[in-house]
């Protein structure tokens, strides 16, 4: 298949898997629990309900929801119980099968892939799927996901034609599928180089997260073959988003075309206002929102980095979350619990109220 060929078939895949286009903030949403430790649907349809209107496509379960703690069971469950939830607000579920090895991620997507089948009540198979990027996207968007979400092998001694392989051996299935830059667990990084050569083959790889914050995909001149290069690293919202809509534009610009950010748990709505500043020419209006989310960001985060447990990036955004969501005081929540089973100590909750405070932005812990 020629590289226009794959293009082309990209674009089709896109469309039927985004009609409106992709959307350009996406969000992986941290797990709620209740005091049991089993998902807490009513807090999560909250939650999911503020985020959607403004990143309508959310990773479940991506590294700040806990897909990496999750159990093969544990991630069935909420995916069978958040699916039909996310599909009545009018979202999509980027599947995580974020997993150290190439065929485990492999046994999660086929699996995944028919669970979220079941879900839609569709009698197709995923083993029917296979091998056929077109009319595995078609029953992708019927049954309400957006594809899945794999990283590279882990390990720091892999080469890159090793990490190719293994991503090659993933692309193999057919699946409309995310690549997923992320050196803090893999302990390694696709370069551009090999990044390249799976986009001039694969027309399912249709999109590329990086949050290493190094950016070395991004910032290489490579062919994105009209891949959507969306940014995972937090920070600088302002200065990466590309000042174009199209793909072609924010290459030419060594930007990324979106956002796919943890702190949209929080910030959706203002990271989807810094978007639409930047592409309307609004720059001194984007840098103003970016700082203001920098600021609070930067000091939660590292607040939240010296708990003994859990994984900051969800911690951080929990304790947000909680600020937020008890609004006017009328609504008295516990403190969040976390997939280990601790809470979140008061000291955070008070450091991340205090933080939006400072910004000026809703917080009214008491």
């Amino acid at each position: 298949m020629g590289t226009e060929d794959v293009r082309t078939k990209r674009a089709a895949i896109v469309s039927m898997l985004h009609p409106r286009g992709i959307p350009s903030l996406w969000c992986p949403p941290i797990t709620h629990y209740d005091a049991s430790g089993k998902i807490d649907l009513a807090r999560s349809r909250a939650h999911l309900a503020r985020i959607i209107p403004y990143a309508p496509c959310l990773l479940i379960p991506g590294s700040t929801g806990d897909g990496w703690e999750m159990g093969e069971a544990e991630t069935e469950t909420m995916l069978r119980d958040l699916l039909p939830i996310v599909g009545s607000l009018g979202g999509k579920v980027l599947v995580g099968a974020l997993h150290p090895s190439a065929s485990a991620a492999r046994r999660a997507m086929e699996s995944r892939m028919d669970l979220a089948l079941e879900t839609a009540g569709s009698r197709i198979r995923a083993e029917s799927l296979l091998g056929d990027p077109l009319k595995s996207a078609a029953a992708c968007a019927k049954a309400g996901i957006a594809g899945f979400a794999v990283c590279a092998p882990a390990g720091v001694d892999l080469t890159q034609e090793q990490i190719g392989a293994a991503l090659s051996g993933i692309l193999d299935m057919g699946l409309p599928t995310a690549v997923y830059q992320l050196p803090q667990v893999t302990k390694n990084e696709i370069e551009p180089e090999t990044f390249a050569l799976l986009v001039a083959y694969y027309p399912n790889l249709y999109l590329f997260k990086d949050t290493s914050g190094l950016d070395h995909v991004a910032l290489a001149d490579i062919e994105r073959g009209g891949v959507f290069f969306a940014r995972g690293a937090e920070g600088d919202f302002s200065r990466w988003i590309s000042r174009s809509a199209s793909p072609e534009g924010a290459a030419a610009e060594h930007r990324y075309d979106g956002f796919l950010l943890s702190s949209a748990n929080v910030f959706a709505k203002d990271l989807a206002e810094i978007i639409e500043a930047a592409r309307n020419g609004e720059q001194a209006r984007a840098d103003l929102i970016s700082g203001k989310i920098d600021r609070v960001v930067a000091a939660v985060f590292a607040e939240a980095a010296k708990l003994p447990f859990g994984n900051a990036f969800s911690n951080a955004n929990r304790a947000l979350e909680w600020a937020m969501s008890i609004g006017d005081g009328s609504v008295e929540l516990p403190p969040p619990r976390t997939h280990c089973g601790e809470k979140l100590p008061a000291s955070l909750l008070h450091f991340a109220a205090a933080a939006l405070a400072s910004e000026g932005m809703k917080a009214v812990y008491s």
